[in-house]
């Protein structure tokens, strides 16, 4: 063979190794190692709910008595004003009670006035009257046997008339006790009991007089504070009661419902196993149609609602921050609303990632943490607080860099 022969066989076999030297697989080295930063952050926990938009104060507009329904100048899904007219009802029934309390409490009064004045009454007049005309016969009656007594011991009389005069002058004097002891009773219906029942029954009439005037006061039934009307429903039958001139009612009969829409709230329902969370005075944020409100958790309710499926269900009731500054926006009792209350805010948190969490041969929740000046991994034992959206939140750490295995 020429020597360019062998060159040429000699190259070739130098592509086929070299070749075959970068096609050989490396030998596996060491994991790459993942870190991710650890930085102080604020962190929100809120828990989501759903409610719907209710009135923030409901009165029950109720007959104040018995009677008709003489005039309605309101009808129910009206918005009215503080103090407008509503209805009216007829007096008519009560007028006749009212009449007869009114006897009574001025029948009552003039008793009362009568006995408190007691001691000049032309009672007491005539008893006092009767005393003295029966002592003064008591003492005419001594002086006429005085003189008869002289005259029998001058033997000008006989001893029959002293004897007839004193027995007269003996019921004489059983005459001034009998009105001594008259004008001490008639005193007497003046005091104590007599005029202490005598003003107890006064009393009870002027109650029941004022009682009965301000129902019939009240015949003329005004919005107490501005508000939508619904009807009421009827207690007997579950259902609505039409309103209508000449319609009977009773005392406490519903007849209209007056919601307040300046200060409305969102009722919801929270499940027994997030009640712990809850708070009353609690931040919420509001979502209504798109739009967005700021609102306070005012209640948390202590009976389970009675139409909860399994496991126990609670009302809650947020308060509805409504701008003032704003015209309001057109929001209709009923709307369905999302909740997010605030449970949880800390202004300076870490969170890691819940597969940097690992655990020592104690059971010790643990990190391999590093700092950016210091490159040197080493473990710090941590203590999770809860799991959040972002991950672990965690305390004993600070800011740096965590390893993810």
């Amino acid at each position: 063979m020429t020597r360019r022969w062998w060159l040429l066989l000699g190259g070739g076999m130098g592509l086929l190794l070299a070749v075959a030297w970068l096609a050989w697989p490396e030998a596996p080295g060491p994991a790459a190692q993942r870190w991710v930063p650890v930085e102080p952050q604020r962190l929100e926990v809120r828990l989501g709910l759903v409610g719907k938009l209710q009135a923030g104060r409901q009165m029950i507009l109720s007959a104040p008595f018995d009677g008709t329904l003489e005039a309605l100048w309101a009808h129910e899904g009206q918005r009215v004003a503080a103090g407008q007219p509503l209805l009216r009802l007829a007096t008519a029934h009560i007028d006749i009670q009212w009449r007869q309390a009114e006897a009574e409490r001025l029948s009552a009064q003039a008793l009362v006035d009568r006995l408190r004045t007691w001691q000049t009454s032309p009672e007491v007049a005539r008893s006092v009257r009767a005393l003295g005309a029966a002592r003064s016969a008591l003492a005419a009656g001594q002086g006429a046997l005085d003189e008869a007594r002289r005259l029998f011991e001058r033997g000008i009389v006989a001893r029959i008339e002293v004897d007839s005069l004193q027995q007269s002058l003996q019921v004489q004097r059983e005459a001034v006790l009998d009105a001594e002891m008259e004008l001490q009773q008639t005193r007497a219906r003046g005091q104590g009991e007599a005029l202490a029942i005598a003003e107890m029954t006064l009393a009870n009439a002027q109650a029941r007089w004022q009682a009965l005037t301000a129902m019939r006061e009240q015949r003329v039934i005004k919005a107490p504070f501005a508000g939508l009307l619904t009807r009421a429903d009827d207690s007997a039958t579950g259902t609505a009661r039409q309103l209508q001139a000449g319609l009977p009612v009773t005392q406490g009969l519903p007849l209209l419902i007056l919601s307040d829409l300046e200060h409305l709230q969102v009722i919801a329902k929270v499940q027994e196993s997030d009640l712990a969370e809850l708070r009353e005075g609690m931040s919420a944020q509001i979502t209504i149609a798109g739009r967005a409100f700021s609102g306070r958790l005012r209640h948390i309710g202590q009976q389970a609602r009675n139409d909860a499926g399994q496991g126990a269900w609670y009302d809650v009731g947020v308060d509805l921050h409504l701008p003032q500054e704003q015209p309001q926006p057109s929001l209709r009792l009923g709307m369905s609303a999302q909740l997010a209350v605030l449970t949880h805010c800390q202004a300076h948190a870490l969170v890691v990632p819940a597969e940097a969490l690992q655990e020592d041969d104690a059971g010790q929740p643990y990190v391999v943490f590093r700092t950016a000046g210091d490159p040197a991994p080493r473990r710090v034992r941590v203590l999770p607080q809860r799991v959040v959206e972002q991950g672990v939140a965690v305390t004993g750490l600070q800011a740096g860099f965590v390893q993810l295995p």
